[in-house]
């Protein structure tokens, strides 16, 4: 069977948004989303990590142009949230590896992306799935080189977004 993946769409304007220690229980993912969505702020990515002692981190991504919204209503989602921080990171890029529903039903399709990016030495600081879709976070000044070896090695076409 051929490799499921067929284009990598690439984001180098994105910013990576970090609540951190948010309060671990039903509807706090749906209130900060409520809350942004209400400022016109659309999710390119969210994470979430596991909770610890009723907290948790969420993770997520917003186009650059948005950053100041989010900054702008910063204490709001902080005291709505219980938070124990939030932190910004502007030096990040997204990768979506998009294919067909194969994707999901090809055993090793992660892995083999994985493995092409940890031997260039890119580090994968967030990772997301779908049916037809592998989403990963990069720090933006290794984007080149990896887009270099996964065009190389999987033989995929490259858009860059805006």
């Amino acid at each position: 069977m051929a490799f499921p993946v067929e284009e990598l769409w690439v984001n180098r304007k994105v910013v990576k948004v970090i609540l951190r220690g948010v309060k671990d229980k039903p509807g706090i993912a749906a209130e900060v989303f409520e809350k942004l969505a209400s400022q016109g702020i659309n999710i390119e990515l969210i994470v979430s990590g596991p909770s610890s002692k009723g907290r948790s981190d969420i993770a997520f991504l917003v186009l650059e142009s948005q950053l100041f919204r989010i900054q702008d209503m910063e204490n709001d989602l902080m005291e709505s949230t219980d938070a124990m921080g939030i932190g910004y990171d502007p030096k990040v890029a997204l990768l979506v590896f998009y294919g067909s529903k194969e994707i999901s039903k090809t055993p090793g399709v992660a892995s083999k992306i994985f493995n092409i990016l940890a031997e260039a030495g890119v580090n994968i600081e967030m990772v997301s799935t779908s049916i037809d879709s592998i989403s990963i976070v990069i720090r933006e000044e290794l984007v080149d080189r990896a887009v270099m070896v996964l065009s190389d090695m999987l033989g995929l076409s490259v858009e860059e977004a805006y």
